[in-house]
């Protein structure tokens, strides 16, 4: 089996949004990308090879060996594309968390020498179909496609979908039909790109933000602001020949601006009201049907091979009863759901776990990190983690962003 190639680089729908071969992301995210960029080793085989942009200390990777993960096999992205034996060496498919136009310069070097599978595939070159496939446009005709299929009541209304705006008077006119909305830029990824705009408001920070939104991105994504109760991620994978795979489902956390703080480990959380669990129960298997119903005839299943992650809230009407928004948005490559899936075989029965990123200015993540290992330290039982803390990328006094994993006992 040839080795696939895999890069940390979150900032994908920026960059597709940029749409240039040379895009760089702000500083504070060129950072995100530096600090977590081992975050893809917990679902690559031994086989695999991820590209980082430095080396982690021993004593983390002896941390992760202790904890039953491994072997990893890490190389440098510098020395990688330096390297003229490693560029000729076969390959079978480039891996990165997300394509763009810059990511395909980036990798252009080692395609060469990929597998005949890889260069065949959908996502060996750019094509202009793919900027709408990471577009929130694309998005909403999954949902259309979803809520038409289906007569069901547990989903949210074809009077309640996104809209296509481009002018602040159609946002206004939105505002009015729903009071309190939610404006997404089209292009953006973990709860970025969003201005939330309460019943009356809408204030010159606000105007100044959407349109930014508006001048770079040509359209905003506007949508009800639901009561919403649990974020949910479907995850599928493409393989670009038609054919759809559902691989899981995963819960995750928000927080008040709606950006991603962290993924519970276990499918539903172990805490969930009971009337929530049985409203699951009763409706998550056809919520995922219809899902990949409507993904299998999209150009998602024959224009993209990969990963996809389909975000889903559960939300209460005004008359107190569940319902699903089936498809708030897809998120076409890897996503914190694909590292959760993973993280899920590592634990034992009857173990729970919660899966965050967190930032903090230099110098208070590792402080951080050092208490919380003191204060529950790891166990491990027959190989699989029963309780504790631990770090999932390397903390050093410079390091503003980590990935942790807590787990308690259930």
């Amino acid at each position: 089996m040839l080795p696939d190639i895999y890069f940390y680089n979150p900032t994908c729908e920026l960059a597709v949004a940029n749409g240039s071969e040379n895009f760089m992301p702000k500083d504070i995210l060129r950072r995100m990308e530096y600090d977590l960029d081992l975050l893809p080793l917990y679902f690559t085989t031994p086989k695999d090879i991820l590209l980082v942009h430095k080396y982690p200390d021993n004593n983390f990777l002896d941390s992760l060996y202790n904890a039953g993960f491994g072997p990893f096999n890490l190389q440098s992205l510098e020395e990688s594309l330096k390297d003229s034996y490693f560029l000729s060496k076969p390959k079978g498919f480039l891996c990165p968390w997300g394509w763009s136009p810059s990511m395909h310069k980036l990798f252009s070097p080692f395609k060469s020498s990929c597998s005949f599978e890889y260069l065949n595939s959908p996502v060996s070159q750019w094509k202009p179909i793919h900027k709408e496939l990471y577009s929130r446009k694309m998005g909403i005709e999954v949902l259309v496609k979803i809520l038409e299929d289906s007569d069901s009541k547990y989903f949210t209304p074809l009077n309640d979908l996104p809209q296509i705006c481009t002018s602040h008077e159609e946002i206004y006119l939105l505002q009015k039909e729903w009071n309190h909305i939610i404006v997404k830029s089209p292009w953006s990824s973990s709860g970025r790109g969003l201005q939330i705009l309460r019943p009356g408001e809408y204030n010159r920070t606000n105007h100044q933000v959407i349109s930014g939104f508006l001048n770079h991105q040509g359209y905003v994504v506007v949508e009800p602001f639901y009561n919403k109760i649990q974020d949910i991620s479907f995850q599928f994978y493409s393989k670009g020949n038609g054919q759809i795979e559902f691989l899981g489902i995963c819960s995750f956390k928000t927080d008040n601006s709606g950006r991603y703080s962290g993924s519970y480990i276990e499918e539903i959380p172990w805490n969930s009201e009971p009337s929530l669990i049985d409203f699951l129960e009763d409706h998550l298997t056809e919520t995922k049907d219809r899902i990949k119903n409507a993904l299998s005839n999209s150009p998602y299943s024959s224009q993209y091979r990969g990963w996809l992650g389909v975000d889903a809230i559960i939300y209460k009407t005004s008359n107190d009863n569940f319902k699903f928004q089936p498809c708030i948005e897809v998120n076409c490559r890897f996503t914190m759901g694909t590292i959760v899936l993973a993280l899920r075989k590592r634990l034992q029965e009857g173990s729970k776990g919660f899966f965050s990123i967190l930032y903090r200015k230099e110098g208070k993540l590792k402080q951080f990190s050092q208490e919380q290992k003191l204060i529950n330290p790891m166990v491990i039982k027959e190989n699989k983690i029963v309780k504790g803390f631990t770090s999932l990328t390397s903390i050093s006094e410079d390091t503003v962003f980590g990935a942790f994993l807590t787990v308690d006992r259930i």
